[in-house]
């Protein structure tokens, strides 16, 4: 896979950016907790962020497409109930029904948008799970809650937030 952005690079720009999104999405109700599902997790921002902010030990899988980024991930994930995957969100090879926490954390704008990708995520999460996605509002024009009435508009964190209730 080409980089957009060297994962290097991409570590040092937006790091800080990226933590104050999450602080926002908990300040939505966004709980991370349980059983964690990040689809697009880049370096593995987000655990970083849930491991030093709440000592976060619960299962974390880690879905990324680029090799480089899931290296630098790796290093950072130390937990034995981490999964690492490298796959694309709109290719998942993971099973259905987790009950889980499934975020896509500014992806909306690079995912395929269709109802399959939305069933998909709404799938991996289960029953009593939840699905947060967001994306930068420029780099979308249909959005989440367009293409399936369950996912609803949240508020803006930098980016767009749109979820499962």
């Amino acid at each position: 896979m080409k980089h957009l952005i060297k994962p290097g690079v991409y570590e040092k720009l937006f790091r800080d950016e990226q933590y104050r999104k999450y602080e926002c999405l908990e300040k939505l109700g966004v709980v991370f907790q349980g059983e964690i599902v990040d689809i697009g997790c880049g370096t593995g921002f987000l655990y970083e962020y849930i491991s030093s902010k709440h000592g976060f030990n619960g299962r974390y899988i880690c879905i990324e497409p680029d090799y480089g980024m899931l290296k630098i991930a790796s290093k950072k994930i130390t937990t034995p109930f981490t999964i690492l995957i490298q796959a694309y969100g709109e290719e998942l090879p993971i099973r259905e029904e987790l009950n889980s926490l499934v975020v896509s954390i500014s992806t909306w704008g690079a995912l395929r948008k269709d109802k399959l990708v939305l069933q998909e995520f709404k799938a991996i999460a289960g029953p009593r799970g939840r699905v947060v996605i967001t994306g930068y509002p420029r780099t979308y024009s249909v959005s989440p809650s367009d293409l399936d009435e369950n996912y609803v508009y949240l508020g803006s964190c930098i980016d767009d937030v749109f979820s499962t209730l």
